[in-house]
């Protein structure tokens, strides 16, 4: 039998088969199809002509499925035909080809699910998967199904997958996963509408995934893996849909995916690498709200020229296009398309922006394109040619002197799109000048995109989301003109990554070690260059310099690049010259994009530590700047701690935090009495505020995921994944040996320690320097490491008030000041926190001329997070640092009521994420932590039968009591301006009287 051997190709248990599936032919089909009440037919009962004449081709023969009908218990009448002589469906235009129909369901019906019948064996496996006893109670033998989905009904603990098409539900229950399967992708939910086809009302689940919803049950969507542009549009905004419906139930969704090209279809997916390998897939599905965020990295714009080639040449780019998109992977020319681009644009004298988001980058690409960067002009801001310059400076107070409407009608590039337009967005070096930056860069797209200029945006992970800003920006619907070029490399042509799962990089730092001293000449991308770090370029060139004082060791960070006296000095405009003198390179994100290192041999491996600082996408385009296929080893943690906003992988949920975070700040500005309160405009460009939640919420998503992201990635870019073998962990008994790998982190921190402290000591004795000193220094690009420790010291000594100590560079560098800041206005200097906000947003309104970005805003207010605190009572626990805590204490419990009847708002003001079940400790240690104190265990005591723990605070030993006096004294002259950098010798003004009835006041409900 033909529907035998068609279903067990897709791994269909026999025995499932033979209970769901039959084989009709001739005018049987008729009879399980046409049993709808609304079915057309003549008086005498019979099918109507036309549609008799439709249905002609089911006669030929082919099968039938249909399952249990989850409403009722028993055999259901709704099914599906797979004709064997499909017909077609006419193309809606003239373009497009007629498509077959491969599946027929019963007309003039309710359309259902397939929840097929299942035979004992595999009902028991599947019983076995859950860790659920199958009992010979629930077996009823008058059921065609045995009883089984009335069992699944009954134990809502039971995950259920929910994929499209009855032999991928019947694939997935041969592999032990209780699933259903629908119709389509849209057939989870109805959609009322009207006599005239408008939507009625909200969509809602069908009536059997409303049954099966019941009690919270897990849901697991395993739908198709497409690479149709439409096609995964359509099938993600089914996902999304149906996941929200059954998210709305009170069911925690999950989406399956893998690679597209390891089957289309779960079922061939199955059949291709077997169950263990969905299995995995299974484990690894990532819940709604983070694949929500992920699925921000699609591109779905129909491609108007597509390459399937390793390097993509000339190509000829019509003039009238104003946008064009070049989405291509790392390595395959991008650089040079644009270069001839701008060639013929310097010929027909139109003039050349190029926008990038670091200066290494912009100006590699301003050498390549044979243009001036920014700082080489001496009119930067009418340049004759055009010119290169990083998106900080894209404003009129910059040293470009940006003037967007000179460049009406040019070429402009933004090559690494999506990180230009994240720097512009989110990044600390924007922040004083975001409005000006995002407001030159609206107008400058409205002076191209809507005239006669040209936009031309480049990167190897472009997405929907750059392109549908900037033509948002434009005010402009223009179809972007999309090179796409989605080729993979060979098995010759890609990587071999060997992935190291560790807890920390030790073994793999010792594992780098052995290379090298085989022989081996690696390119090491590290996440860091501060010697705090121990992992950072700083620290392993020190330690790597001791093991192997005759090698070569070049390090790359943006302090050599800039450092005249240091041989990485502007290696990027000689690159591929200046790599081949050296044994090893060390390189910082500096040169993570942007970069070629083209010459094949001067490498044997490229290693990357990974710490969770980048972006993920930054991660694979730092280890792809070495163009030679030589093999990779990445370690990278298992979760990154770079979040922005809340931490949300919602955008709807990014923005509503914010939006109710600015609502509290105005409501608190407002209770301070801030007179140019009606001058504050907090809806500064609707559309960047978006743009920004969905980049926000897809990096907290990979974030959130960071390692796999990172490896999924790599392993879709065609490269080969090597997982390494982990290691063995170590006794934790003080009388084990320790590993070698152990005993290489020791001495990397004894190195790091040492350098550590030497550069402490030299920040302390470096010059003082005088304002006008540190002004004329802090403006020049190239600084020597003399410079940068003298600039360091004249910082923290207007910073913190008090004599620059290696203690205090030390605490700095662990973030010191934060802590210390919120500790003062939360105690001693709470009266004048008002002040301190309103001259803030005073700033940022002159800045911005009236208007400020919201997540500016909110990040620059200090009120939200003091008067939680306040109002939580931590300040009163710093009265008494001597009491003995514990949490049966009345004030603790109380503290902790509200903390978690308040969790949400509490995320939102301060950061700070807490469980459900949080212990009143572990909520006070959470808030402790926000201004540098802790929590000791003094004893253990036995109550009831359990041991209840005695903490007293653990009080930090620093000086900032002394640093809260003159923070005071500052205040106490000027309100507000403690945080600024007044010196200590200013002339002394009036004292301002200080009532408690004047502080900020909180509430914590911010609905």
């Amino acid at each position: 039998m033909n529907h035998l051997l068609e279903w067990s190709a897709s791994q269909v248990d026999e025995a499932l088969t033979r209970l769901n599936v039959l084989s009709l032919e001739g005018t049987r089909p008729y009879d399980y199809l046409f049993y709808g009440n609304d079915v057309p037919r003549r008086n005498d009962g019979r099918l109507s002509s036309p549609t008799l004449q439709r249905y002609r081709h089911i006669e030929a023969g082919g099968w039938w499925c249909s399952g249990i009908n989850l409403l009722t218990g028993d055999d259901d009448l709704w099914g599906c035909f797979k004709p064997d002589q499909p017909r077609t469906q006419a193309a809606r235009t003239p373009e497009k080809a007629s498509k077959p129909i491969k599946y027929e369901h019963p007309p003039k019906t309710s359309t259902g699910v397939f929840a097929l019948r299942v035979p004992l064996h595999l009902w028991q496996a599947i019983a076995d998967r859950a860790g659920i006893p199958l009992s010979h109670k629930a077996i009823d033998e008058s059921k065609s199904d045995f009883g089984f989905w009335q069992w699944i009904l009954d134990h809502p603990e039971i995950p259920l997958c929910i994929t499209e098409g009855a032999k991928k539900a019947g694939t997935l229950l041969s592999a032990g996963y209780a699933a259903i399967a629908l119709p389509g992708i849209n057939g989870g939910y109805r959609v009322e509408r009207d006599q005239w086809g408008q939507r009625r009302g909200k969509s809602r689940l069908i009536p059997q995934l409303q049954r099966l919803s019941q009690g919270d049950r897990p849901m697991y969507l395993v739908f198709d893996r497409d690479r149709k542009p439409s096609t995964v549009k359509a099938v993600n905004t089914a996902l999304q849909r149906t996941g929200y419906l059954l998210n709305q139930a009170g069911c925690p969704v999950h989406i399956v995916t893998w690679n597209p090209d390891q089957g289309k279809g779960v079922d061939d997916f199955i059949a291709q690498h077997g169950v263990e390998a969905f299995t995995k897939a299974f484990n690894g599905s990532l819940p709604l709200n983070t694949w929500k965020a992920q699925i921000l990295n699609a591109l779905t714009v129909t491609p108007s020229i597509e390459l399937q080639q390793r390097y993509l040449g000339a190509i000829a780019i019509p003039e009238d296009q104003p946008l064009v998109a070049i989405h291509s992977p790392k390595g395959t020319g991008k650089t040079e398309l644009l270069n001839h681009l701008v060639q013929q644009a310097k010929a027909r004298q139109q003039k050349v922006l190029v926008v990038g988001h670091r200066v290494q980058l912009i100006e590699a690409l301003c050498q390549r394109f044979e243009l001036p960067y920014v700082s080489q002009l001496a009119q930067p801001r009418h340049p004759e040619v055009g010119m290169g310059l990083c998106i900080d400076s894209l404003h009129p107070d910059s040293q470009a002197q940006f003037d967007p409407d000179y460049w009406q009608n040019a070429l402009v590039i933004l090559d690494e799109v999506e990180q230009v337009l994240w720097h512009g967005l989110n990044s600390d070096t924007c922040r004083s000048q975001r409005v000006a930056v995002l407001r030159s860069l609206k107008r400058l797209m409205e002076n191209t995109l809507g005239n006669q200029g040209q936009v031309i945006v480049a990167d190897a992970d472009l997405s929907d989301m750059a392109l549908e800003y900037l033509s948002t920006l434009a005010g402009v619907e223009t179809e972007p003109f999309l090179i796409a070029n989605p080729w993979k490399p060979t098995a010759e042509e890609s990587w071999q990554v060997h992935h190291y799962s560790d807890s920390t990089p030790k073994r793999f730092v010792k594992d780098l070690e052995t290379y090298i001293e085989n022989g081996g000449k690696p390119f090491v991308c590290l996440s860091a260059q501060k010697l705090t770090s121990r992992w950072g370029t700083r620290s392993l060139e020190a330690y790597f310099s001791q093991k192997f004082p005759d090698h070569r060791i070049l390090r790359i960070d943006a302090e050599s690049v800039a450092d005249p006296k240091h041989p990485a000095y502007h290696c990027t405009r000689h690159l591929n010259h200046c790599l081949k003198d050296y044994d090893l390179v060390l390189a910082s994100p500096a040169i993570e994009t942007g970069v070629s290192i083209d010459e094949v041999g001067v490498f044997t491996s490229v290693w990357a530590i990974a710490q969770g600082v980048q972006s993920a996408n930054t991660v694979r385009q730092a280890m792809a700047r070495v163009r030679d296929a030589v093999p990779r080893y990445l370690w990278a943690a298992p979760y990154g701690f770079n979040k922005v906003g809340n931490g949300s992988t919602s955008i709807s949920g990014l923005l509503t935090s914010g939006k109710r975070l600015t609502q509290l700040n105005v409501r608190l500005l407002q209770q301070a009495d801030f007179e140019a309160l009606d001058e504050l405009d907090v809806g500064f460009q609707a559309e960047s505020l978006r743009c920004w939640a969905k980049m926000g919420v897809r990096l907290n998503a990979a974030m959130a995921n960071y390692r796999n992201t990172i490896v999924a990635a790599l392993d879709a870019e065609g490269h080969q994944i090597c997982p390494v073998t982990p290691g063995k962990r170590r006794s934790r008994s003080r009388k084990a040996p320790k590993s070698a790998s152990d005993t290489l982190h020791d001495r990397i921190a004894e190195v790091q320690q040492q350098n550590y402290q030497q550069e402490c000591a030299a920040i302390v004795n470096a010059p003082e320097l005088t304002e006008q000193e540190y002004r004329a220094s802090k403006k020049r690009l190239v600084k020597r490491s003399s410079d940068r420790r003298a600039l360091r010291k004249y910082e923290l000594h207007r910073r913190y008030k008090v004599p620059v100590t290696e203690a205090l560079v030390q605490q700095d560098d662990h973030g010191a000041y934060q802590k210390l800041r919120l500790h003062y206005f939360l105690t001693v200097g709470r009266s004048f926190l008002r002040d301190r906000d309103r001259r803030i947003v005073q700033q940022l309104i002159e800045q911005g001329q009236g208007q400020v970005f919201q997540p500016d805003f909110n990040r620059s207010q200090l009120g939200a997070t003091i008067g939680t605190m306040h109002l939580l009572g931590i300040h009163k626990f710093l009265e008494t640092p001597e009491r003995e805590l514990s949490n049966n204490d009345p004030d603790l419990q109380k503290l902790a009521e509200i903390a978690l009847k308040y969790r949400q708002d509490i995320k939102t003001t301060t950061g700070i994420g807490l469980a459900k079940n949080s212990t009143p400790m572990v909520i006070l240690r959470r808030f402790l932590d926000k201004i540098g104190y802790g929590l000791t265990c003094l004893r253990c005591q036995r109550r009831n039968k359990k041991v209840l723990r005695i903490y007293r605070l653990d009080v930090p030993q620093d000086d900032r009591l002394l640093i809260f006096r003159n923070w005071l004294a500052i205040d106490q002259r000027i309100p507000g301006h403690c945080d600024r950098g007044v010196a200590m010798s200013e002339p002394q003004i009036p004292t301002r009287k200080v009532e408690d009835d004047g502080c900020i006041q909180l509430s914590l409900d911010l609905d």
